[in-house]
């Protein structure tokens, strides 16, 4: 079943919700960078994250990038994602893995990210990206987004975030909610909103008895609430990345650094951080992009 992103409104149009399944999308991602199981759980929560994110962006070029920069054993991750449905990451030590916590019941997550911060970056086509940032207080990712939602843009917000892990070290499930109140909420779609997420169970737990994101939009989460759902999308992991905007990368270099790169070397081979695809640039192209500088 391919991987669908959905957001609508219930209440009455008091409360917008923003929800996700991104099963395949974790499954590549953990194909394509080897990632360790504590790994995939970090990058299962922080893509749906920026997927749902990614759906409050006005324009089509509009993108959110939402980096981890933490002191922890596996460094910086990165995920960026726009308006229709895509999205791509990366981990610096991918294959590190951490103990599991069994006095916890969970996994490793905010020993592997350890102090630091999440980073939020809008490019929405203004001259300066619009970023902002929120403490690792609580290192599970979903609490930490909830809080910048609160803080920083004054949002009342509930955020969940759930990877599911079988027997063999699998992704079996991956997804997310985003529920946010609107301005003059009342008193009485707060309450249920708050009854539905107290006694909703874990979210991949509930995916993976079969029910779809939007069934468990409509009938846990908002239940009651009459759900209006205005767009449903498939989501993928896709890179954008070209032999030209790698070309256009090393033009970046400059002169002085290309030409000693060739004098050392008779190609240059270049790899995208986000899918490992490899791309070879033979003496006489790079004397070519030389030409240009």
């Amino acid at each position: 079943m391919n991987d669908m992103l959905i957001r609508g409104l219930a209440g009455d149009g008091n409360v917008r919700f923003f929800a996700v399944d991104s099963t395949a999308i974790l499954k590549k991602a953990v194909s394509l960078h080897h990632l360790s199981i504590t790994n995939a759980v970090i990058m299962g929560r922080l893509m749906s994250a920026a997927l749902m994110m990614g759906l409050d962006l006005k324009n089509d070029n509009d993108l959110i990038t939402l980096i981890i920069e933490g002191d922890g054993p596996v460094g910086k991750v990165l995920v960026t994602a726009g308006n229709k449905g895509a999205v791509k990451g990366y981990i610096n030590n991918p294959e590190l893995e951490t103990p599991y916590d069994e006095k916890e019941n969970r996994f490793g997550v905010k020993q592997a990210l350890g102090n630091g911060v999440i980073k939020i970056i809008k490019n929405i086509g203004l001259k300066t990206p619009y970023q902002g940032q929120v403490e690792l207080k609580y290192g599970t990712i979903a609490r930490d987004l909830t809080y910048y939602f609160s803080s920083s843009e004054q949002i009342p917000s509930s955020m969940g975030l759930g990877v599911l892990i079988g027997s063999r070290g699998e992704v079996v499930k991956s997804g997310g909610f985003l529920v946010q109140l609107l301005p003059q909420t009342p008193e009485e779609v707060i309450s249920q909103l708050e009854k539905n997420l107290e006694t909703f169970p874990n979210l991949t737990d509930v995916m993976d008895m079969g029910h779809t994101i939007a069934h468990i939009m409509t009938n846990f989460i908002l239940a009651d609430l009459h759900v209006e759902i205005k767009d449903t999308m498939p989501a993928v992991y896709r890179c954008d990345c070209s032999r030209e905007k790698f070309s256009r990368g090393l033009q970046l270099l400059g002169k002085k650094e290309l030409t000693a790169a060739l004098q050392q070397e008779e190609k240059i081979t270049v790899q995208c951080h986000f899918c490992n695809q490899l791309y070879e640039y033979s003496k006489n192209e790079l004397e070519a992009i030389l030409e240009k500088l």
